[in-house]
């Protein structure tokens, strides 16, 4: 049988040992894993006061792929903590036999508790940790490392440190990494000062991916006190910003190797927000900057991809959007996840779309980024 795809969007939940040595480090300022009894397992990271994830319910919701959020066994998991987490999770061995059951070839490797702390204002610790943490994730990709992508973490909240840890992990053999999906407060991407993390990245043609929920401490996402359900309705807004930026402002124009990858957006919203990209730069030119010399929807078909789990609206809308710029996942092990019924997801999603068309969404395009080969 013909394999579901290459999912472009999946997770890892990263294990305690990823804050190893932190405390030693840092002392209180070190981000720590707290047990709650009857609760589970969170990250209490001390420069915010916070437990990442505390209103979802902590690491062990980090992992209900293919449960229901209605069943009472599904609580009690979320309950356990890591205890409660499929073995695939932290074994990447048993890792392949979850992919095996959903029919998937292989999978991009993003992170979950790292996710939110992306917003850490620590940054020194920030940076430690972040260097900690492809560490480790090189290790468990190194046990399949043509069925397990991972994406290294790339710190832009410190340019300098960013472009040591980017060389850091080119050398190491990632073949992509994800950045904050929103830019610093103080510096916005169009920023001089990220040029070096971009001019790297083109010459090592290494893709840099942003993931919804990683804002970086201060920025400006226009969901600032928003709760979590209009938060999460919300949250394409997120990447429109930071994608108009780095498309009106230059850094695609100046950097024309360079690609981005917006993951877990969903891409139903694409094709109305590139007419209105195109149809902004017609109607305000004269504040446009000179040097463009593409429209910013050829900018977009030209460098930039989206992911999606079950967005059909996307699909049906490629031809406006780039049928080349759009990627599959499918979310495991997150409760959003369509693990492990994806094939059947994806049957519903292409109906009445030629085999090519998701045959190139599902596998080819995402082989050809990241450098994979094709699979049957």
């Amino acid at each position: 049988m013909a394999s579901t795809g290459i999912s472009a969007d999946s997770h890892i939940i990263e294990p305690p040992e990823v804050f190893a040595g932190l405390e030693e480090r840092f002392g209180d300022r070190a981000p720590r894993i707290v047990h709650e009894e009857g609760r589970g397992d969170f990250v209490f990271t001390p420069a915010t006061g916070e437990q990442l994830g505390s209103a979802l319910g902590g690491v062990g919701r980090l992992g209900i792929a293919g449960r229901s959020l209605d069943d009472p066994e599904t609580d009690r998991v979320i309950r356990l903590g890591y205890a409660g987490l499929r073995p695939g999770i932290a074994d990447p061995i048993e890792r392949l036999k979850d992919q095996d059951l959903d029919g998937v070839a292989g999978e991009v490797l993003y992170p979950s508790l790292f996710m939110r702390f992306s917003a850490n204002p620590d940054t020194e610790v920030l940076v430690s940790a972040i260097h900690n943490y492809n560490d480790w994730l090189h290790g468990y990709c190194s046990e399949a490392p043509d069925r397990l992508v991972g994406l290294a973490l790339i710190p832009m909240q410190d340019p300098q440190a960013a472009e040591l840890e980017l060389e850091r992990v080119i050398a190491m053999g990632y073949r992509g990494g994800a950045i904050p999906c929103s830019a610093p407060g103080h510096h916005r991407y169009h920023d001089p000062i990220y040029d070096g993390v971009w001019a790297r990245a083109e010459e090592a043609h290494f893709p840099l991916s942003m993931h919804i929920f990683t804002q970086a401490h201060g920025a400006l996402t226009g969901l600032e006190g928003a709760d979590l359900f209009a938060a999460y309705a919300s949250a394409p807004t997120m990447i429109q910003f930071t994608l108009s930026d780095l498309i009106c402002h230059g850094v695609a124009h100046r950097f024309p190797g360079l690609r981005f990858v917006c993951a877990e957006f969903n891409t139903g919203w694409i094709a109305n927000w590139l007419e209105r990209l195109d149809h902004s730069l017609y109607r305000s030119r004269a504040a446009a900057p000179d040097y463009l010399d593409l429209k910013p929807s050829e900018y977009w078909r030209r460098q930039f991809h989206a992911t999606f789990e079950d967005d059909r609206e996307g699909v049906l809308t490629r031809d406006a959007i780039g049928a080349g710029t759009l990627l599959w996942g499918n979310d495991f092990p997150h409760h959003d996840a369509v693990w492990p019924n994806s094939r059947k997801v994806l049957d519903e999603v292409f109906d009445g779309v030629p085999d090519e068309v998701r045959r190139r969404m599902t596998v080819e395009t995402v082989a050809g980024l990241y450098g994979l080969d094709i699979p049957s």
